[in-house]
């Protein structure tokens, strides 16, 4: 079912460019769809101004967010799974680990990154690699590691230790977060480095679409890439590197909106 509804997505939004009386009925049908979608799919729908009319648009009936336990249990099978786009994020951490002693991986959801990473990472002793995530999600983690070797690993649903970390990891989280540059300037200080992966960015103006995870419905922000660096400049940093993954994001009837791929930045502060 899956594929069938993406390609009648896909050809509807190429038909209703041609014929705009076809569009509206058309999205009708596909919002129908996206909203009753469930299982292993990953699917966008709508352009929003901000995360609080795409909140408006979620029906009523569905699951919002990671905090409830579907959505917390999703990326269970992922723990020790490595991506091709995990790579550049593993170059940054292997030069920066050895003086690090605190880790704060902001939206690091049961440990996917610690324990994939660790099969060609070393971790020093000294290290706490601190996940900070929504209470189901961390309840989950806590439950799932319990039973496994996982030296310097801690998980917390406060930002309390962000100020005392030597290093930002965030692997396709601050799109999720509403306002994650209102939470990092609100910091009494800031990590010295910042590694971040999976970033929906892209030239046009700032927006926010839907995403249906399959568990839940969430808003998703797709940012404008130069008001994004521009943010982490406002903060100290500069942009030591950048890259492209394979994550994409394509959302029907709004095609200037859909992002052929997401990307990972390493960002440093000044001295």
């Amino acid at each position: 079912m899956k594929p069938y509804a993406q390609m009648l997505a896909a050809v509807g939004a190429r038909a209703a460019a041609q014929v705009p009386l076809l569009r509206r009925p058309l999205q009708r049908a596909y919002e129908r769809y996206f909203n009753g979608c469930q299982g292993q799919i990953r699917l966008f729908s709508g352009v929003y101004p901000d995360f609080k009319a795409a909140l408006r648009a979620i029906p009523r009936d569905r699951l919002v967010g990671f905090d409830n336990a579907p959505s917390a249990r999703r990326q269970s099978h992922d723990l020790f799974h490595l991506f091709p786009m995990d790579y550049p994020v593993m170059f940054w951490l292997d030069r920066l680990l050895p003086a690090c002693r605190l880790l704060f991986d902001w939206g690091g959801n049961i440990g996917i990154s610690y324990f994939a990473f660790r099969r060609h990472l070393v971790y020093p002793e000294q290290l706490t690699w601190l996940i900070n995530d929504v209470a189901a999600v961390i309840d989950e983690g806590m439950a799932i590691t319990r039973e496994l070797d996982a030296p310097g690993l801690s998980f917390t649903t406060s930002m309390a230790r962000l100020s005392d970390a030597d290093v930002l990891l965030a692997c396709g989280s601050l799109h999720f977060i509403e306002a994650p540059f209102d939470v990092l300037r609100a910091q009494e200080a800031l990590p010295r480095h910042v590694v971040l992966n999976k970033v929906p960015v892209y030239p046009q103006p700032a927006a926010v679409t839907i995403q249906n995870m399959g568990t839940a419905l969430l808003p998703n922000h797709l940012f404008n890439e130069a008001e994004f660096v521009g943010n982490f400049t406002s903060l100290g940093y500069r942009m030591v590197d950048e890259w492209e993954n394979d994550l994409s994001c394509h959302i029907p009837f709004h095609p200037e909106h859909s992002i052929r791929a997401y990307k990972g930045y390493y960002f440093s502060k000044q001295c």
